[in-house]
């Protein structure tokens, strides 16, 4: 791919980016992972340099899932409850990147332009990711051409298979979305309600947990010692990324009992757990086995740092 093609993808990633940041807009999408397929609506809406999303389920389970820049709360109609938290990540479809970290994440992917096509019925631009090793999955972007929201997202595995996919099948834009359109319709009376909390002298400290030697490419990019909303345990949660794709490190005292050993999968979702010093560690992640495993070989506590190679 020569450095025009390169320079071209970057810059529809970047626009991916900042349309999903600047623009309102109301749609449906489907969420395929392994066999199961899911139809949501979400209400986008920017207020300044703030963002609210609203997540309804219209197949499976009903739920309805109200985003803001620091919360994600989840009204669960079956459960007559509803589950309050922080938010740990930005991912709505695909991560937000930084401009500032597309030179270092061009040394793990490789960025190409496909050509056009169309997605709920609107003219799309194709953006290949591919992976320069076994430690990443890649992707097929379809970007709106006129407003360059992200249509369609198919996360691919080593071999190019398909792991996962977004994507829309009705989306309005150019219009404001209303206020009342993100208020949840979920009539919450009698409900219980799990809260998570923060220990705010925590949430300031250093990690009392580290990853040494990280596998290439992956930074500390957040981290924040919570309790979580159901179980009300502490937790520290490290949150890994590349540029694009993301891992997450819990570490908790060791459970009396139901502690996760070794590697499970959900679709396109890796875990390892391990038992370290006393503590439970579990890494998760939408990346290859062998990624959540070297995260959980990898971690020790802070003060057993040891040089990286």
């Amino acid at each position: 791919m020569d450095i025009a093609g390169r320079a071209g993808a970057a810059d529809w990633l970047m626009r991916i980016n900042d349309a999903a940041r600047n623009q309102d807009y109301d749609g449906v999408f489907v969420y395929l992972r392994g066999r199961q397929l899911e139809t949501l609506r979400i209400v986008h809406k920017v207020e300044g340099q703030h963002r609210r999303e609203r997540l309804i389920s219209l197949t499976g389970t009903p739920r309805e899932i109200i985003r803001t820049d620091q919360m994600v709360v989840c009204y669960l109609p079956d459960e007559n409850s509803v589950v309050a938290e922080h938010r740990k990540t930005s991912r709505a479809g695909f991560p937000a990147i930084l401009p500032e970290r597309l030179a270092i994440m061009e040394r793990y992917y490789r960025l190409s332009l496909g050509g056009h096509g169309r997605v709920a019925g609107r003219e799309a631009q194709l953006v290949l990711i591919e992976p320069r090793d076994a430690l990443r999955f890649g992707y097929r972007l379809w970007a709106d051409r006129q407003t360059g929201l992200l249509l369609r997202s198919d996360l691919l595995d080593p071999q190019g298979q398909m792991l996962e996919q977004f994507m829309f099948t009705h989306l309005l834009t150019g219009r404001e979305v209303s206020a009342e359109a993100l208020k949840p319709q979920t009539q919450a009376r009698g409900y219980r309600w799990h809260r998570e909390t923060l220990d705010p002298p925590a949430a300031a400290s250093a990690p009392r947990w580290d990853v040494r030697p990280l596998p290439p490419g992956f930074r500390l990019a957040s981290h924040v010692h919570r309790r979580s909303p159901v179980r009300q345990v502490a937790v520290e949660h490290l949150v890994y990324s590349d540029g694009l794709a993301t891992v997450s490190v819990f570490v908790e005292r060791l459970p009396e009992r139901g502690a996760m050993q070794g590697p499970s999968r959900l679709g396109a979702v890796h875990a390892y757990g391990r038992q370290v010093s006393g503590h439970q560690a579990t890494v998760v992640g939408e990346v290859p086995a062998e990624t959540v495993r070297r995260f959980a070989g990898a971690l020790v506590p802070a003060k057993a740092r040891v040089a990286s190679p």
